[in-house]
This record gives structure tokens, sequence and C-alpha cells, in this order.
């Protein structure tokens, strides 16, 4: 039955049988499609979707995290690919108005929430936090208003006293003792700018602790959303990126260097097409047959940066096999909120946001072909 699912959606979905974007379009193409998606997910109400569902043949509603994420990157494309974005936005300030939507769902005790619809009155999450605080430093880096400071300082209060003294988040977590590290590395950009020391000293006890999570082949253990034997690509790559970023931000080599020993097993099983299994176990290995796209774009995006800082080329051939990789499956089709989406799998019947297209891994998508651009 689900082959029959899967067979109706794929040719409701594509012009022609097969028919995607294509990995040998020009760059701008790819983000121009993934713009106009990003666009159709705004929602009347203000924000956007978290994901637009193949079965229900609709998007979800507004999700603060989703939005969030978008604002540095709508950034960096008004700035970079000027002609790209006007085509899409004109003259339009869509990451202020984004902005000023995240702040309004935030409550009185700093929290953002951790989902999307009734905001007032669902749990946050740490990750969640983390993340939001991340999108809005980046739009303080551009606008300098106060505002957003003050509000990732209620969020990260919040953030401080939730932490366990061990560094980790036990509380208000799935199981992603290792892969909040994106937050830790969001309270070391706050304390860098408020020189609030708790918030450093919160980060760096964070990303110690997952440090010590670290397998001798590389692995960070308690980084999915469930305690099973093998994780998602994407909660693996939420632990290096963090980790990664961190280390940029407090100058520290050895978690740099923990970061590339992550990462580099994972990249050894991108193959030659830039397939990468969905799911990994401790031992880098899995009996996946599908892949998770999100994933495949935060790997790449951490293996291009780490080409970047270290030099070092290996890293940009396998992050660029993947960006291309999933660059061929980047949607083409009629119905709206499709086109220019990114699944969850692929093939889109994968146990990763099954016949979803997630707004993260649009974002996700668009940035590493952004960095694929830069560094080509």
């Amino acid at each position: 039955m689900l082959n029959n699912i899967f067979k109706e959606i794929r040719n409701r979905l594509f012009d022609f049988s097969g028919k995607s974007a294509g990995a040998g379009n020009l760059p701008e193409t790819h983000i121009r499609a993934a713009l106009e998606w990003f666009k159709i997910s705004l929602l009347p109400e203000g924000g956007s979707a978290a994901l637009y569902s193949l079965m229900k043949h609709s998007f979800t509603p507004g999700y603060p995290l989703a939005a969030a994420s978008w604002i540095p990157l709508l950034t960096r494309i008004r700035q970079f690919y000027p002609e790209v974005f006007t085509q899409v936005f004109g003259d339009r300030e869509i990451d202020r108005e984004l902005v000023k939507w995240v702040l309004l769902t935030q409550r009185r005790d700093g929290t953002f929430p951790a989902g999307y619809g009734d905001f007032m009155n669902q749990a946050p999450k740490v990750f969640n936090n983390g993340l939001i605080i991340q999108g809005l430093l980046d739009y303080y880096n551009e606008s300098g208003t106060s505002e957003l400071v003050d509000a990732s300082c209620k969020s990260a209060d919040w953030l401080l006293r939730v932490q366990s003294p061990d560094g980790s988040w036990r509380q208000f977590t799935d199981n992603q003792l290792s892969s909040n590290t994106l937050t830790a590395a969001a309270l070391l950009r706050l304390a860098a700018i408020t020189n609030n020391e708790s918030y450093k000293q919160a980060g760096i006890r964070n990303i110690e602790f997952a440090l010590e999570l670290q397998s001798p082949k590389g692995y960070f253990r308690g980084n999915g959303f469930d305690t099973y034997g093998k994780s998602y690509t994407l909660t693996i790559a939420y632990a290096i990126a963090g980790i990664l970023e961190a280390s940029v931000l407090e100058g520290n080599r050895n978690w740099q260097q923990a970061a590339a020993n992550g990462l580099i097993p994972v990249l050894n099983s991108v193959g030659a097409n830039g397939f990468l299994v969905g799911k990994l176990d401790e031992d880098f290995n899995s009996i996946s047959n599908y892949s998770c796209l999100p994933g495949n774009c935060l790997l790449a995006i951490t293996g291009f940066k780490l080409s970047s800082l270290t030099g070092n080329q290996d890293y940009k051939i396998k992050a660029a096999l993947l960006t291309d990789y999933v660059k061929k499956h980047q949607m083409v089709s009629k119905e709206a909120g499709v086109s220019g989406g990114i699944s969850g799998s692929w093939p889109i019947s994968g146990s990763y946001c099954s016949y979803e297209i997630p707004s993260w891994g649009v974002r996700y998508f668009t940035e590493a072909v952004m960095m694929q651009d830069s560094l080509h």
C-alpha cells in the first residue's frame, strides 16, 4: 500500500516522471526555487510554516524555530544574491517581519515555544530556544536593535535555570545530550555581546560535556531523538556543527579537531553519487535505504566550513557531493507548496519526515548551495 501511495504522490509532484531541479543548474536557480518555496510557506497571520505535508496537501501553522532560522539566511541572500532576492521579495523586508513575529511568540518566562499552533500553552525545548537565539543575534548584528539582545538574554536565563550541573540539558529535550551544542554556541555568542560570564561558562560546560560523549571512533553518543542505537544524520550533524561553531568562537583547536573527528567517518560513508544513508549507528554503519536530505545539507555546510578553516580539500569534495545529491532532488512541481522544496527523506517514504517538506531542510539546502558557490 505504501508503494502505491508513493507512486501516486510522485506522479502528482513532478511535471514529468522523476523530474527535479538538477545538480547542473546554476546556484541562483536552486536558491531562487528554494526562496519561492519559502515565500509560499509564509502565513497571513505572520511567521512561516514548519513544513508542508504531501499527504494532506497543506502547510502546518507557524513555527518560531523555522522562522528564526531563515532570518540570517534571508539577510545573506539579499547581500550576495540581490537579484534573486528582489525577484522573489522585491523590496519587502521579510527578515524584519519574521523577527517581529518571532518576538511575539516569546513567553513571560523567557522561553520560545517548541512547536506550532497554541504558542502560549506548549512546553519549550532547549534546542529550539538556542537556535532562535542564534537567529535573533544574527539580525542584531545587522540592525543593532537592543530589543533582540534583551529577548535573547531572557531565553538564555531560562536555559541556565534548566541546565544540569554537569553542563548537560536533561529537561525539555529529546535525548539530545550531545546535539544541544548549537544552543551552547548560542550562549557563547551572547556572552561575547553582553560580557556575561555566566552565559560563557554555561556554553563551555555543555561543549565539554558533549566531548565526553564522543567515542574513540568519533561518534557523539546521545545525539538523537530517542535512545535507540541509530541516529539520523541530521542530529549527528547538530552535535558536530555546534562544537565546530563553538571552537571558532572560543579559538579552541581541540574542539575543532573533535568536530573533525566526528565528521570524517560520516563523510567516508558518502557514496560516489553523493548518497548517504539516513541513519548511522555508533560504528557509522547502517542498513537504511533512504537518505535524510536535511542531514546531508547540514553535514555539507559543516564540511565546507571545516575546509575553509583547515584548507583540507577533502572536506570540500565530500560536502559538494552531498550538496549535488540534494540538488538533484529539489522538487519541481505545479503544486503550490511543493516546487522548490526539499523532502525530509529520499525516497520520500523514508522515516525522517516521511512525505513531508520541512522548512529547515529547504533552509539548510539553500545555505549549502550558497557555500558551495562561494568556495567554487
